[in-house]
């Protein structure tokens, strides 16, 4: 009696086996409506967004002339260390402004929302056209009291024309 339960739904499943086989084999079967279920599988999947933008390097002296008091730089983890930086910005809570370059043209963005926590901070920078937006989201690291630094980890998620890329990021902030 156990084994009674498992035969019928081993033989439930080959009857719908051979029925769709049979089906399969009828000659206006190619002409017939498949299910929600296999239409679905069986439509074209669209291929994933790709990258529709290209985050480069800054230069050493990008931003220099708006850049005051506190200042960070991140550069994209593993990075060699002469690269480049890929994000930088001075900010205070309330106010701030950064630099970053997409495909080549350096854009200048400015603080839209701050949110500090306990040993980090989360950065919403925006260009003047809304069309691109840096989300700096770092934590602290070791602070170095004789060069006035603090070392700095996270992620730059950056959305440009509604493509988003998210990067990890290190780099450090000094005074």
């Amino acid at each position: 009696m156990k084994n009674l339960v498992p035969l019928m739904l081993l033989c439930a499943a080959a009857g719908a086996i051979a029925a769709c086989s049979d089906h399969a084999a009828t000659p206006d079967a190619a002409h017939a409506p498949a299910s929600p279920a296999v239409a679905a599988s069986a439509a074209p999947k669209p291929a994933p967004p790709t990258s529709a933008f290209t985050v480069g390097l800054l230069a050493e002296n990008d931003g220099d002339g708006e850049l005051q008091g506190c200042t960070s730089g991140l550069t994209v983890t593993g990075a060699a260390p002469a690269s480049g930086e890929t994000f930088r910005e001075s900010s205070s809570e309330t106010e701030g402004v950064g630099f970053i370059r997409i495909d080549g043209a350096l854009v200048r963005v400015t603080l839209s929302h701050s949110d500090s926590r306990e040993h980090g901070v989360t950065n919403v920078f925006e260009d003047v056209a809304h069309t691109l937006r840096v989300v700096e989201s770092v934590e602290s690291g070791v602070t170095n009291e004789n060069t006035d630094s603090t070392s700095l980890s996270g992620t730059l998620t950056i959305t440009y024309k509604g493509v988003t890329q998210t990067l990890r990021v290190e780099g450090g902030v000094a005074c």
